[in-house]
């Protein structure tokens, strides 16, 4: 967490115009207020003098759902992530931090007052353009957390004491090399391979099968063509675009938002920024300072002399840093920024000026009319899609889904059946059922005919009519005849090629040479390969996987990705070289070392406990987690 907290403070280039994307950026990085004073709601815990409460397990859960919708691009309800166990480490987290915490309150370890200011400013956080703490950054922060000032002062106070508590714990760990030895010996061995694989002319094709052939192969695998219960379900869903055509607006009216949006629909603009730069940051701060008195820039820079002029034409896919895109584009043309910027530790320090801008070229209006119709058309829609929330709920209270339809004007959509995962007989998935994840399970939970509650989404909503259910069955041979041949005939070509290796395998074994017995099986032969086992095998992985389990001297059939034999012997097995173990141990090292701070915090925790008085109602954590879910289930 601190990491991340310390990521974001690297972006160094124009501290003043960061303290609007700073109130997400603590949002995103630093946990909920500790403090948990004047709140309602049961209590599932207490440590200390701390509680944990309902309403601190709902608060998180609201901002993981927040975090899921935008990381993992789905909607999930509180209910959907108890079932998938996140709001019970919602739980656990919350436990551990209070328990953090009241062990320094036992102990009377604090962050004290004089730590939050050097703190703030050596991460970069809630400071002006000069890197100084900001007050009025602090106050607009405690605000959007519904704090007050000491509140939120205290909050970071806290915050700041878990992590004395944390790194005293792992500050002497080092990993002992016996943990990470024997992964490195195990990864890093080598292996020398004498490899043979079929080809097309390793057996011959198979007959054409027949008839009969085909039946009998059918009837001894018909649990292959199994079919499950599926459901015929229809539909009725509406988003803001079915009110655009509601959104009264003239073509003159259109087009007047058309001129104002331009930029819009115009290819980007092109600008020249000049970035005049020195190692010395002084010399910078003196020329823009001179700048910003409103003296003429050739005249700063005769009285700032000693920075290198730096001249760049640029359009916004050019830069790849998207915080210096965006304030490379919302300069004005002929002023320096008013503070010092540099984007890199190791880069020199450098005033910026957009000197000139070139706009993008505008798409015509006619060529794009409809698209602007429906940008500016948008949000009236969405306040018509919003208020149509309630008269949609009512109709939905008995109204057979063709007259809900009718009212609304939305027409009914109806799936071909599917199963449990979504899928039709075909194998195609329903994307509609896919993203009402909660309305798949209440619909296989009710009877033809009923419908589902109404669903609400991002700008959507909808509800389902269970018209079928339609029992498992057998697909009968005449509608998979296809199928069945070509898997019949895929068995035969493997049988073949299957025999040939084990036959070769066998020559070799008798005492044939490895490359003779190859040609009289009719395989190709290869050129020995040497791989790693932790390696990136040349040839089909799980030929590799499988060569890896035969013992020194061993030749053997192993299988392909694709079920395809090959013949694999193993010639010669080495040792990790030290070039190997080097690599290896550097990469094992920062991995076992995580796994160690894990299992100690794990342990740590569970010892700080013994410590103070840690109270958990069970009953009422499983009680708060039933409820959750049952808030979906269908009465």
């Amino acid at each position: 967490m601190i990491d991340g907290m310390r990521k974001f403070a690297k972006s160094k280039w124009a501290a003043a115009l960061l303290l609007i994307p700073l109130a997400v950026s603590l949002a995103m990085f630093l946990p909920d207020t500790f403090k948990q004073n004047g709140l309602s709601g049961g209590v599932l815990s207490r440590i200390g003098g701390r509680e944990v409460k309902v309403t601190d397990v709902e608060r998180d859960t609201q901002r993981l759902i927040d975090e899921v919708r935008t990381s993992e691009n789905r909607n999930i309800t509180a209910a959907d992530a108890a079932r998938e166990g996140r709001v019970q480490g919602i739980i656990q987290d919350i436990e551990i931090r209070n328990t953090l915490l009241a062990y320094a309150d036992k102990t009377g370890v604090q962050a004290s007052e004089a730590s939050l200011k050097p703190y703030l400013e050596r991460n970069k956080l809630l400071v002006d353009e000069f890197g100084k703490l900001s007050r009025d950054a602090l106050l607009y922060q405690a605000q959007q957390r519904k704090q007050s000032p000491r509140e939120f002062e205290q909050f970071i106070r806290d915050f700041l004491t878990q992590d004395y508590i944390r790194e005293a714990a792992g500050a002497a760990l080092e990993v002992p090399t016996i943990l990470s030895q024997p992964w490195i010996n195990y990864l890093g061995e080598s292996r020398t391979f004498s490899l043979a694989q079929v080809n097309a002319s390793t057996a011959p094709a198979p007959a054409e099968p027949t008839e009969a052939d085909l039946q009998k192969w059918y009837d001894a695998h018909k649990a292959t063509f199994l079919q499950p219960e599926r459901r015929r379900i229809s539909v009725l869903t509406y988003t803001p675009d079915d009110f655009l055509d509601q959104v009264k607006m003239t073509d003159e009216e259109v087009r007047t938002e058309y001129q104002k949006r331009i930029k819009d629909y115009s290819t980007p603009e092109t600008r020249v920024v000049v970035e005049f730069q020195s190692e010395n940051r002084k010399l910078v701060q003196d020329f823009v300072d001179l700048t910003q008195q409103g003296i003429p820039v050739a005249e700063a820079l005769a009285k700032a002399p000693g920075l290198t002029r730096k001249e760049t034409t640029v359009r916004p896919a050019d830069l790849t840093d998207n915080d210096y895109r965006d304030f490379i584009f919302a300069m004005e043309s002929g002023k320096v920024h008013n503070t010092p910027v540099r984007l890199k530790d190791d880069e020199p320090w450098r005033a910026i000026m957009v000197q000139a801008i070139t706009p993008g070229v505008a798409t015509p209006y006619e060529q794009i009319a409809e698209k602007v119709r429906r940008d500016v058309s948008w949000n009236q829609a969405v306040d018509l899609f919003e208020k149509s929330s309630e008269p949609f709920r009512d109709a939905a209270g008995g109204q057979p889904l063709e007259d809900i339809a009718k009212q609304f004007g939305i027409p009914v959509i109806s799936l071909a059946p599917i199963d449990g995962q979504a899928r039709t007989v075909l194998g195609d998935q329903a994307q509609i059922m896919l993203k009402n994840e909660d309305a798949m399970r209440q619909l296989f939970t009710l009877a033809a005919g009923d419908m589902t509650n109404v669903f609400e989404g991002d700008n959507v909503r909808s509800m389902f009519r269970l018209d079928e259910v339609i029992a498992p069955y057998t697909l009968a041979f005449v509608d998979v005849k296809d199928r069945v041949k070509l898997t019949y005939m895929t068995e035969k070509v493997v049988e073949a090629r299957s025999k040939a290796a084990n036959d070769m395998v066998t020559a070799v074994q008798a005492g044939m040479m490895f490359d003779k017995a190859a040609a009289v099986s009719k395989l190709t032969l290869l050129p020995p390969l040497t791989v790693v086992r932790a390696g990136n095998p040349p040839i089909d992985p799980a030929v590799v996987s499988a060569a890896f389990a035969l013992k020194p001297g061993e030749i053997a059939v192993v299988r392909g990705r694709d079920n395809n034999p090959w013949v694999a012997r193993v010639d010669k097995v080495e040792a990790a070289k030290p070039e190997v173990v080097a690599i290896m141990k550097a990469q094992l090292g920062d991995q076992v070392s995580q796994s160690l701070l894990q299992d100690l915090n794990e342990v740590f925790v569970r010892g700080l406990r013994a410590e103070v008085d840690y109270r958990r109602d069970d009953a009422a954590v499983q009680k708060y987690l039933e409820d959750l879910v049952g808030d979906s289930t269908p009465k």
